[in-house]
């Protein structure tokens, strides 16, 4: 996700989201496809009840099928079952393990739903300029469009014709952050990018700007004391799925720039690693998105914080959205503009509120 001017709660949304729950049955019939698959239909379709819903809804992104994008995933499920639609999931570009989405894949798989006339998308839009010609095609074709995780800028939400885009405003995600630790009294933040996108820039530029020193995270050597954001780079493919492997690069860091004492980690399985390494300077550690380790590590105080971009209603919204306007005549949420998921900082005094839903697999 991009920088975006405006956002829009969800609230109203999830209590549309529980009427139409009431309007239409539902059933638990899924199935699991593989990372990088083309398009299967899995009917979802409601077993109760004299209404099902008709539409049959493709589900398209750039991401695999991780402890992350596992719970988006859950979420688009969770939506069709509970409405009674047919969920056609084609699964993220991107092979498990892989360094980089694969945006032509995704594209080639936008495609193909325009093709198979599907009644409705709910499209991660990771590479604008690629993909938003052929999402407005979807939209000139009568496809309405539902962009989520990725796109949700007000420019690529138009350019793409689609109705919204839910996901968190990435730099507003960042200045969080960098407000957070400026209260914990740590303002040398290290940035760490574990794969390339603009929406993991803006991470980072987000957490100089919660700082207030300026637009812009730094590279190269960071200063001996703060505030100051600097960004290090991973060089190890599959960072993300091989953290051990990166780990040694971030403290060989810490350790040549001993005036950080805090950490961002832009991926959860890097955050986790970090800690267990133990770096010497004693950092304050914080990453994005929570699992059952990062829970673990909030619990005993050993991580300051997460980020939490609730990554179960970027699957489960959209497809709201997406029934909502076709039963209802056109009627559309967002306003061309993004319904933001995040964030929410989660800390040890607060885990409690949603490690029910990260046991649910909603978080």
């Amino acid at each position: 996700m991009r920088r975006l001017p405006r956002t829009i709660g969800i609230v109203a949304a999830v209590g549309v989201a529980a009427l139409l729950v009431a309007a239409c049955g539902s059933s638990s019939s899924s199935s699991n496809a593989s990372a990088g698959s083309t398009t299967s239909a899995v009917n979802i379709a409601s077993s109760t009840g004299s209404k099902v819903c008709p539409y049959k809804f493709a589900l398209i992104t750039h991401g695999d099928n991780g402890s992350f994008w596992s719970v988006v995933y859950k979420g688009a499920k969770d939506a069709a079952a509970d409405l009674g639609c047919t969920l056609t999931e084609t699964y993220g570009s991107q092979q498990q393990g892989q360094a980089e989405p694969d945006d032509n894949a995704e594209n080639a798989q936008i495609q193909d739903a325009i093709n198979a006339h599907v009644d409705g998308m709910a499209v991660s839009d990771h590479d604008p300029s690629l993909m938003n010609p052929t999402l407005a095609k979807a939209a000139a074709a009568g496809i309405p469009v539902v962009l989520l995780n990725a796109g949700c800028d007000d420019q690529d939400i138009a350019a793409s014709g689609a109705l919204t885009c839910v996901g968190q405003p990435e730099q507003l995600a960042g200045e969080a952050s960098g407000v957070y630790f400026k209260k914990l009294g740590s303002t040398n933040v290290l940035c760490v990018i574990h794969q390339s996108g603009q929406n993991l820039l803006d991470r980072c530029n987000g957490i100089a700007q919660g700082l207030g020193v300026g637009t812009q995270c730094k590279t190269g050597k960071a200063p001996s004391s703060g505030p100051a954001c600097t960004e290090l780079t991973l060089s190890t493919p599959n960072a993300a799925s091989n953290p051990q492997q990166a780990i040694g690069q971030v403290t060989s860091y810490l350790q040549t720039n001993p005036g950080i004492n805090a950490v961002m980690t832009l991926n959860n399985a890097i955050g986790t690693a970090l800690i267990t390494s133990a770096p010497a300077s004693k950092p304050k550690i914080a990453t994005f998105d929570l699992n059952s380790g990062v829970q673990q590590d909030l619990q005993n105080g050993s991580m300051a914080f997460a980020i939490d971009q609730q990554q179960y209603l970027q699957g489960y919204l959209p497809i709201v959205f997406l029934d909502l306007y076709k039963r209802k005549n056109g009627q559309s949420v967002g306003g061309g503009t993004t319904v933001a998921s995040g964030p929410l900082i989660v800390t040890k005094s607060n885990i409690g509120k949603v490690s029910a839903a990260i046991a649910a697999g909603q978080d």
